[in-house]
């Protein structure tokens, strides 16, 4: 697997870092983090091969064959799903945290072309042979 970090990505950071005032910018990249490991972890479970990993400002991305169907869903269901899962298991330990893997996985469920929920209905739509159903 190829990983690629552009100038861009080390915007993010440093950004967050410079305006952060309460402490958002490690909890959040940890969440963003396990997120992205969630998706590779079930990539590998499935059999999936990732030809790429590019971190940019935007986010990361990852660059799979995708097979459609059940499997492609769940490669995509995994980032929010360790999110909303670490959301759960730190909420007492670490409220910050916890905070920080709910939002992410919010937002990245939400059905837009690009986010993991976007793209998680049309893999659904989509049958193993990559074709719409009706």
């Amino acid at each position: 697997m190829q990983i690629t970090i552009t100038a861009g990505f080390w915007l993010l950071p440093v950004g967050f870092w410079l305006l952060d005032r309460w402490g958002l910018t490690l909890p959040f990249l940890l969440a963003a983090a396990c997120h992205e490991a969630g998706h590779l972890a079930a990539l590998r479970l499935l059999d999936i091969p990732v030809e790429a990993l590019v971190l940019r400002a935007g986010g990361a991305v990852i660059r799979a064959a995708l097979p459609g169907g059940k499997r492609e869903a769940l490669a995509l269901a995994a980032g929010p799903g360790v999110n909303l899962l670490l959301a759960i298991l730190f909420e007492g330990p670490c409220p910050l945290f916890s905070l920080c893997n709910l939002t992410l996985a919010c937002f990245n469920l939400l059905p837009f072309p690009r986010r993991d929920g976007g793209r998680l209905l049309q893999a659904l739509k989509r049958g193993s042979n990559g074709k719409m159903k009706t």
